[in-house]
């Protein structure tokens, strides 16, 4: 029995003794993997167009890169043009920073050189005004002085990493001058094997001195006009991407590798390359947290990566997404996939800018046609000349939902398969692709309006009072339809449509921009005042019920426009609830008084901060910009944001003397109509115009179609003057409400021949 009892007490010993080596060497290999050694190759003017397998460069980079996960990266800084010394000073802040004193010469600066390791007081008191222009928490060296912090020695090699590498002082530790390409792999590993974190700048593919940017405007138009396909002479690409490759061997299995090309090679912004590399990580396209997008990473994103992955203490004012494999078409098709956003990331900014001609050419039209309009009671256009001037102008309305199926349509037409394209339409140039666009975009909206029409035939015979008004209620449903689809698959038209947020141009591509914005608004107040004006007419016991009816949209368009995991707006809702809410009470007969005013203004900003609060409680890299935007303002931020927005918003309307001459005109023009309106003045009606149904009286032929006008010019000024884009909310208010109106204007107008048989009966 002893023996046994003995026996068996050696076992549970020898086991225990087990356990306890087990559980005491696991954690010292759990933090050794949990740890890696960290390499950062930082190049600048590198895209993967520039990686062709067929080339030796491209192959012996490609074999050397291995199983990865890949994206683009979107470089865009504070300025249009993102400079090399912009790249390193955002990746050492993990903020956007533009150094605005270096562009005095009009191209990029050179790398300041610095002293027994430490970089001048003046520059770094100057990049820390840089960056306290984005958030006033924001310090260049964050990175440095947050591995320093975590006990981490950093060594930087080449000038670029320098900067990158740097604390807040200016001070870096340890610099080494970047060997040649054939003596960068065995200085890289000898650098790796006494360093925890190694920064390394590869080279620039041109000089600074090529690049030209403005020396007085941040957001100038690039010196070398429209951006074109990212395949123009890079003489010196070859060489940067050997020297990449170079380092890149340096690096063993076990080590942690980030590859990000922080900058532009010319004035004409374009997507760079980005990789990461890392022991058991799968393969395939990256989708950051921070953008939202499939194959689309920042900057910031690797300020963020670098420091988790040492274990280091991140700064909360921090924007960097975590990282994710969202999809993987083995490399040579991942790579397919990010060449082909690539290049539609610089068809959409040439769309953009091409198509604020277009945008302000329909506009012009819209208006003049609408001036036009409003002074004819009756029209000598034949019932067919009507059918296609009204589906020219529903096309223009819906242009919106249009550009979203024309960025999504190509693909299949070009034979490409699993998110895939040929390499035929990889080669096609810009401007072919820019042509191909714009025909799809013309033929769907002509499509889109052609539905509109018919189901507003089908509509108005069954809803009396809509008779005029059905087929542009049929247009902002479409509209809601193609902004809830957006919202709810992720925004996938924000880097690829016409009313884009353009991954050049642009930080924040997930949920609601203010271009979207303004037609939510506009389509809600279609669907408000052309659907309950005429209701109320008829059933005016059922107010009550419409206004619940009425209240309740705008509830669910303010949801789709801020909630943190939709629309994501901080600043869109407090507009939209003030003027679709006042716009509600005048269509339903209600006064508009002071205290309703008041309360509407409580809603709204009640409304946003419930937003504000649902994103604070998610964790730090699931935020978006509003648990982030809360943040600032508790460090006292709040500030800087509202004088940022307010510049910008300003400058929209062509400076601070164009936006008070615009203010003050505004201002009279509605002192006037109040005062007018209080007095009661009319117009003569023996007045020709008058005669006519001139006026805005013509639109009382349509119910509500006056309260519609009237609603999306008071909320458009309201979000104008409360968002960033300032003018670009009136211009994309106004592309969906004035084609809209024009529509239901001549839907309304009677034909000339009934005029004839008036006047011959009257002459009788």
């Amino acid at each position: 029995m002893n023996k046994h009892c003995s026996r068996r007490s050696g076992r549970v010993i020898s086991l225990l003794l087990i356990v306890l080596v087990v559980t005491l060497i696991y954690p010292l290999n759990a933090q050794a993997r949990e740890h890696p050694r960290v390499l950062v190759l930082i190049s600048s003017g590198l895209s993967w167009s520039d990686v062709d397998p067929a080339e030796k460069e491209g192959k012996e980079f490609l074999d050397t890169l291995g199983t990865a996960r890949v994206a683009n990266l979107t470089r865009h800084n504070a300025a249009k043009t993102t400079c090399p010394l912009d790249g390193y000073l955002t990746l050492s802040t993990g903020m956007r920073v533009t150094p605005t004193n270096a562009r005095a010469q009009g191209h990029c600066p050179e790398i300041p050189a610095f002293d027994d390791g430490v970089f001048s007081a003046v520059e770094l008191k100057e990049w820390q005004k840089d960056a306290a222009r984005q958030n006033e928490q924001a310090v260049p060296g964050t990175l440095g002085e947050s591995l320093a912090e975590q006990g981490k020695k950093v060594v930087a090699i080449g000038p670029g990493a320098s900067v990158a590498a740097m604390d807040n002082a200016g001070k870096v530790a340890n610099y080494r001058p970047q060997a040649t390409s054939e003596g960068l792999t065995s200085q890289v590993k000898a650098t790796l094997e006494d360093a925890e974190v190694t920064i390394v700048d590869v080279g620039a593919v041109s000089p600074n001195s090529a690049i030209k940017v403005s020396s007085t405007s941040l957001n100038a138009t690039p010196a070398d006009g429209l951006p074109g396909a990212d395949r123009t002479d890079k003489p010196r690409s070859k060489q940067v991407l050997a020297s990449l490759t170079a380092a890149l061997k340096a690096a063993q299995d076990a080590d942690l590798v980030f590859g990000l090309d922080v900058a532009d090679h010319s004035a004409t912004p374009h997507l760079g390359m980005a990789f990461t590399r890392a022991p058991g990580e799968k393969p395939g396209i990256i989708r950051s947290s921070s953008t939202r997008q499939l194959g689309l990473v920042s900057t910031v994103d690797f300020t963020s990566r670098i420091l988790d992955a040492t274990g280091a203490d991140a700064p909360e004012y921090l924007v960097g997404g975590t990282f994710s494999a969202a999809r993987d078409y083995g490399i040579a098709g991942n790579l397919d996939w990010l060449r082909n956003q690539a290049l539609r990331s610089d068809q959409a900014s040439i769309l953009q800018a091409r198509f604020i001609v277009l945008t302000g050419i329909i506009l012009l039209a819209a208006l003049g046609l609408l001036l036009f309009l409003l002074r004819r009671e009756y029209l000598g256009f034949s019932r067919r000349s009507r059918k296609v001037i009204v589906l020219l102008c529903l096309s223009a309305s819906l242009l919106g939902p249009a550009s979203f199926l024309a960025a999504n349509i190509p693909a299949g037409i070009l034979g490409g398969t699993g998110g895939n394209f040929t390499g035929n339409a990889l080669q096609m140039s810009v401007p072919l692709l820019t042509v191909q666009f714009f025909l799809l975009l013309i033929a769907i909206a002509a499509i889109l309006a052609a539905f509109c029409l018919a189901a507003g035939k089908v509509v108005a015979g069954r809803w009396s009072g809509l008779e005029f008004s059905a087929p542009v209620l049929v247009a902002a449903t479409l509209v809601l339809i193609w902004l809830l689809v957006s919202l709810l698959t992720g925004s996938p038209d924000q880097i690829s449509a016409m009313f884009s947020s353009a991954a050049t141009a642009a930080t924040r591509f997930y949920g609601l921009n203010n271009n979207k914005y303004s037609f939510l608004f506009a389509a809600v107040l279609a669907l408000e005042c052309l659907v309950l004006a005429p209701a109320a007419a008829r059933f005016p016991q059922r107010r009550h019920r419409y206004f619940i009816y009425g209240f309740t949209l705008l509830a669910v368009a303010v949801i789709l426009d801020g909630f943190p995991w939709l629309g994501a707006d901080v600043g869109g809702p407090l507009a939209m609830v003030l003027g679709v809410g006042i716009t509600l009470n005048w269509v339903l007969g209600k006064k508009v008084e002071p205290g309703k005013v008041i309360a509407l203004i409580v809603a709204a900003f009640i409304a946003s901060s419930l937003f504000v609060l649902v994103d604070k409680l998610a964790s730090p890299p699931a935020r978006t910009h509003f648990g982030r935007f809360i943040s600032e303002v508790a460090n006292g931020g709040g500030g800087i944001i509202v004088k940022r927005k307010a510049e910008a918003m300003i400058n929209t309307f062509g400076g601070p003397l164009t936006f008070t001459v615009l203010l003050i005109l505004g201002a009279g023009v509605t002192i006037w109509y109040l005062i007018k309106r209080k007095r009661g003045v009319s117009a003569d009606a023996s007045r020709p115009h008058a005669r006519l149904g001139g006026g805005l009286s013509a639109l009382n032929r349509i119910p509500g179609a006056g309260y519609f006008a009237k609603g999306v010019l008071l909320t458009s000024i309201l979000a104008a003057l409360t968002n960033d884009s300032g003018a670009l909310i009136l211009v994309c208010a106004g592309l969906f409400t004035l084609p809209a109106l024009d529509a239901m204007l001549i839907l309304s107008a009677k034909e000339k021949s009934q005029l004839q048989k008036t006047e011959k009966l009257e002459a009788k």
